[in-house]
């Protein structure tokens, strides 16, 4: 069912949660609606072919309902294609997928059911990988299985949803290139897939091919994934960082790779991170945010494209209660606007300049 632009234009909208993807942005509305700005994924793009890899030029900064299932209870935004779940708790996706994850050929803008899953209650879209939690805490993955990134046997290159076994009841997912992470009920961290940069935290570079607990000297409460940087979140509100280091995402100085977690100083408690390609956030208590390393299209957020090795206060923001990082493009909900910066060149951030470089507001919030 469409929604008329006149409601877009003059409404105020009740945001439960934002997410970003490569170049598409998501607003969960508490009503359970979806709006989405930007290229693939986002809702907007009708063509039968979309090369992912580009940005799509043509698009207007008005963004649209996703206008089937009625009402979705999550959604999140990835590689061109997007994953939400339904009021029934089934899973839609919808966007364009090359490489057609998951046994699909291909997608569309109108979303069509993933099969094989009961029952879910979170969703991750990654680029090569997707994910799904259900209610009783298990976990479905689906993709490409490029160096064990699904966390359990496949010998299908590109398989379909299945659950990974001996995983303890899980909370909340996040994706990487090829590699995953899992944090459960009991508030620790399991990690599997590709370790190339040191990615899983476990002191060494190898493949790892089934979940393994990662070591922390307390629990955790939040995690983030970049392309190949990991961001943690101790429920004392302390930051852990690891994997790649070289544009400073993960916040070590001058090591190009850190394969163990390690402490970020912060001046003030942080209670959630979010994490880009090659970039890095940090939202405190008291409603201000934190952004370091690669800064190409200003997603830090400081009116420059200097990228940055340690955590730096983005000035002029604050009364913020969510963020979320696309590829190169960020998101905050505030107390009465949604804000976003960096890369625009889709579209995803609404009326704003190709590369925003400070945070602007594009969609007036209740």
């Amino acid at each position: 069912m469409d929604r008329p632009a006149s409601r877009i234009q003059g409404d105020l909208f009740q945001v439960a949660a934002v997410s970003g993807g490569k170049d598409q942005t998501l607003v969960l509305l508490k009503s359970g609606e979806v709006l989405g700005w930007g290229g693939a994924g986002s809702g907007r793009i009708t063509p039968p072919y979309i090369d992912i890899c580009s940005s799509q030029k043509n698009t207007d900064s008005k963004p649209v309902f996703i206008s089937y299932p009625a009402k979705f209870s999550n959604a999140s935004a990835g590689y061109g294609a997007s994953l939400g779940i339904s009021e029934r708790l089934k899973v839609y996706i919808w966007g364009f997928c090359q490489v057609g994850v998951g046994g699909k050929a291909s997608f569309s803008e109108e979303p069509t059911l993933v099969d094989g899953i009961a029952d879910a209650v979170k969703v991750m879209a990654g680029q090569f990988l997707s994910a799904a939690i259900d209610q009783s805490g298990q976990v479905y993955t689906w993709g490409f299985n490029t160096d064990g990134g699904l966390g359990r046997i496949q010998s299908q290159i590109n398989a379909s949803p299945g659950l990974i076994a001996g995983l303890p009841e899980t909370q909340d997912i996040a994706i990487g290139d090829n590699f995953m992470l899992a944090l459960t009920k009991d508030q620790r961290v399991y990690g599997w897939g590709s370790n190339s940069a040191g990615q899983l935290g476990l002191g060494h570079l190898n493949a790892v091919y089934m979940p393994e607990l990662i070591p922390f000297p307390g629990k955790i409460s939040n995690i983030a994934i970049g392309s190949t940087h990991v961001l943690a979140v101790s429920t004392e509100g302390k930051v852990y960082s690891w994997g790649s280091n070289h544009f400073g995402q993960a916040g070590g100085g001058p090591h190009s790779y850190i394969d163990r977690p390690q402490l970020i100083p912060f001046p003030e408690k942080i209670t959630s991170v979010s994490a880009g390609m090659h970039y890095s956030l940090a939202l405190s208590a008291s409603g201000k945010v934190y952004s370091w390393g690669w800064n190409g299209f200003g997603q830090l957020g400081h009116g420059d494209l200097l990228s940055r090795s340690a955590p730096t206060l983005i000035p002029k923001l604050s009364g913020v209660r969510m963020i979320a990082a696309g590829e190169a493009h960020t998101l905050a909900i505030g107390k009465d606007q949604l804000l976003g910066w960096g890369s625009n060149e889709s579209g995803q951030l609404g009326k704003a300049a190709i590369k925003q470089l400070t945070p602007n507001a594009f969609l007036a919030i209740a």
